[in-house]
């Protein structure tokens, strides 16, 4: 039986990349951003998002977990400590495909109707839950559920 797939390796992306992936929602006039106030002020929010904080989600992501509880800790992560002023969602989808594909792991396809219902459901868990810190970045809880749930149906059977 081959390995199953997992993600093992986060070295390709760093705190600059989370930042220039959300300023690039920002720039995006096709898509809102909901931003404080002025452009300015908001890529300068953007921008003073603390490296530490992002190298420490790289640093204690959970190696030895099976691929779709990885997936939905990198969510709860990213969008439950809400790094950015807008796009968290929309900028750990793309940063997740991102590490995914640096790990030869193929996601597949993700329906956008699943990703808009999970998004959603994900805003409204958040919304309902204790602020999340540093220190809980991976703690599974309803959040976590949310996520684990979706990534077991979007991502492809493994014979693991």
């Amino acid at each position: 039986m081959a390995d199953c797939p997992r993600i093992t390796d986060l070295s390709a992306i760093g705190p600059v990349n989370f930042k220039l992936r959300n300023t690039g929602f920002l720039d995006d006039t096709e898509i809102e951003y909901d931003g404080y106030g002025s452009y300015q002020a908001t890529r300068r929010n953007i921008w003073s998002t603390r490296n530490h904080n992002l190298r420490r989600v790289l640093r204690e992501f959970p190696l030895d977990e099976p691929l779709p509880d990885q997936c939905a800790h990198w969510m709860h992560a990213v969008v439950g400590r809400h790094f950015f002023p807008d796009a968290n969602h929309r900028t750990a989808f793309f940063m997740l495909r991102r590490i995914l594909s640096e790990n030869g792991v193929e996601p597949g396809e993700w329906p956008t109707e699943k990703i808009e219902d999970v998004t959603r459901e994900s805003h409204r868990v958040r919304g309902e839950m204790e602020q999340i810190t540093m220190d809980i970045i991976y703690r599974k809880d309803e959040l976590f559920e949310v996520w684990r749930r979706f990534f077991e149906d979007v991502l492809p059977e493994e014979d693991c």
